[in-house]
């Protein structure tokens, strides 16, 4: 059974643009509203014109070069499924797939008004907001507090 989208990336007229990438132990994109995405396992890249790509941010980071041409992009649709999945689409065709990992929190998002997506270690997706208390989309509490 495929998992149900639980966020949607909130839409902009022209996109959301990508201002930043980070390259670290993980990969990061900050955008113009202000959203900030850390994803700190493999994760797959698809430029539109080519194969999905399976890109490692643990392993030696100029290997990351292709997935940074996103920081001319935007980003005009997104969401997280209740399995604590990812999917990101940019105005240039390209996309980002990110699946939870088995051990560790494979991504977070933050974003304005207190808003913090996790995708928790073996599946799920715990949500937090300036106006909600903390939910856990695999029927869990969720695994930690939020820094």
């Amino acid at each position: 059974m495929a998992n149900l989208i639980a966020w949607k990336w909130p839409a902009a007229r022209q996109g959301d643009s990508v201002m930043q990438c980070l390259v670290d132990y993980g990969f990061g994109i900050t955008t113009e509203s202000g959203m900030a995405l850390r994803i700190e396992c493999a994760f797959t890249y698809r430029k539109s014109d080519s194969v999905p790509v399976l890109y490692d941010p643990n392993s030696d980071p100029a290997l990351l070069g292709p997935v940074l041409s996103i920081v001319r992009s935007a980003v005009v649709n997104g969401f997280a499924d209740e399995g604590g999945a990812l999917h990101i689409e940019f105005s240039d065709g390209s996309t980002i797939d990110v699946l939870p990992d088995e051990r560790y929190e494979a991504w977070t998002l933050a974003g304005p008004d207190g808003l913090l997506l996790v995708s928790l270690p073996g599946d799920g997706l715990a949500i937090w907001s300036a106006d909600s208390t903390p939910a856990a989309h695999d029927g869990d509490q969720p695994s930690s507090t939020p820094a």
